[in-house]
């Protein structure tokens, strides 16, 4: 291997306020691509840079980046998400040698619509086609494509591919898929459920996969600003709480999730507002913020003590035992539980308070472990190879594991991508 061809592949994930960005090497054999081992790629791709950005365009902004000997951390804000990709490549050091150094440049795209069911290799068409699936996630698809077209021009020798979170969900059966309207909606303007946070739920059933962890009945709860839950059975997706758009399921950070269908009519009368502005107050004024008047922010939410803070966490956590109670029905039992994402892994509050509602199921939450797993995730490192045994902390003692887990949708990004291209 001393001669193999060393292929640097930088994930690039744009969320609705924030950036995290990583740089990965895998060496693979003497042909390249040709030769990348797709069982034990996910294991060997090894992390030499970490990068984050958050709380894009406010003034609370922070940025984070580690490398092998040194990391920086400052806050810094930034008016968007364009300005905030060029600083980040210029710092650090992307720039160097035209970006030839860099041979995969691998991008997020929350939505992939009708098209696209497996990662894409971006040529020149395909901008247009992108943009046409900015309506179905207002909220990240735009910005997908922003960092797209940014990275596409700093970096251009390199391969650009998109890897998208709706593909997981192609396998939800259409009585699952399919909502309760003319059918003709589905045939002729492919109205249906395409769900979300696929990269994370990917991630989760192959880590399961590589640690000897076989369970047919799974139910995922990635939990974070974005918050969805999935119904996983024999590895693959046969629902999803998050459907055509994000602004299903959940009660979220700012969005409502699951509302009766009449009420954005209702207040649009009711406001004499405009269709838009109905839907930017579901997307971006609803949920956790809407409730408490104060913050989207869980961290701060379980700080506070007045009443609508105490009822938004409330409400979100009812929601979140209701759906998990719904998947268990679809999969006709459930052989384990998982929490992810930004409030699941990090939040021991949040997962003691959603099993203390699932004993009927065998769940039982153990303190000391789900206490200890959360000290552990909030300090976690992700640098070098991904740790298996350390992405992985059983937090329950029930007839039924109970899991918080360390989702990594960037190596998950940088693997599909990999593999696509061999």
């Amino acid at each position: 291997m001393s001669d193999a061809k060393k292929i640097k592949i930088i994930s690039i994930n744009c969320g609705s306020s924030s950036i995290k960005f990583s740089v990965f090497e895998y060496r693979g054999g003497r042909r390249g691509y040709e030769n990348i081992e797709k069982q034990r790629g996910l294991l060997e791709l090894n992390r030499v840079l970490s990068c984050k950005i958050e709380e894009i365009g406010t003034e609370f902004g922070y940025f984070y980046v580690s490398g092998k000997n040194k990391s920086e951390s400052k806050d810094l804000n930034f008016k968007d998400h364009g300005q905030a990709l060029y600083y980040i490549v210029k710092k650090t050091g992307l720039f160097e040698n035209g970006g030839i150094d860099i041979n995969i440049a691998a991008h997020r795209f929350v939505h992939g619509g009708k098209y696209y069911r497996k990662p894409l290799a971006v040529s020149g068409g395909d901008i247009k086609k992108l943009s046409e699936l900015n309506a179905l996630a207002p909220l990240h698809n735009p910005l997908n494509l922003k960092g797209l077209e940014i990275i596409k021009e700093i970096l251009p020798e390199a391969l650009q591919v998109c890897v998208f979170d709706t593909a997981f969900h192609g396998s939800i059966p259409l009585y699952a898929k399919l909502y309760p309207i003319p059918i003709d909606y589905y045939f002729k303007y492919d109205i249906g459920k395409y769900g979300f946070h696929g990269i994370s739920y990917s991630f989760i059933s192959n880590i399961f996969k590589i640690a000897g962890k076989k369970f047919k009945r799974l139910i995922v709860c990635h939990l974070g600003n974005g918050a969805s839950i999935c119904a996983i059975k024999n590895g693959i997706s046969i629902d999803t709480s998050m459907g055509y758009t994000p602004l299903e399921g959940l009660m979220m950070g700012t969005r409502s999730g699951n509302i009766d269908p009449a009420l954005p009519f209702i207040l649009k009368e009711k406001l004499d507002a405009a269709e838009g502005e109905v839907y930017d107050i579901l997307n971006k004024k609803s949920g956790l913020l809407g409730i408490s008047k104060k913050t989207y922010d869980f961290k701060e939410l379980i700080k506070r003590k007045d009443k609508y803070s105490k009822l938004a966490l409330k409400m979100y956590i009812y929601r979140i035992i209701k759906f998990i109670g719904q998947y268990a029905a679809s999969l006709n039992g459930l052989d384990a539980l998982v929490f992810t994402g930004g409030i699941g892994e990090n939040s021991d509050v949040l997962r003691k308070e959603v099993c203390a509602g699932l004993s009927y199921l065998g769940v039982k939450i153990d303190e000391k472990k789900n206490e200890s797993a959360a000290k552990y995730f909030q300090a976690y490192n992700p640098f070098g190879r991904i740790k298996v045994a350390g992405s992985i902390k059983q937090v329950g003692t029930g007839a039924v594991p109970v899991f918080a887990v360390h989702t990594d949708e960037e190596i998950q990004i940088a693997y599909e991508a990999l593999n696509f291209v061999a």
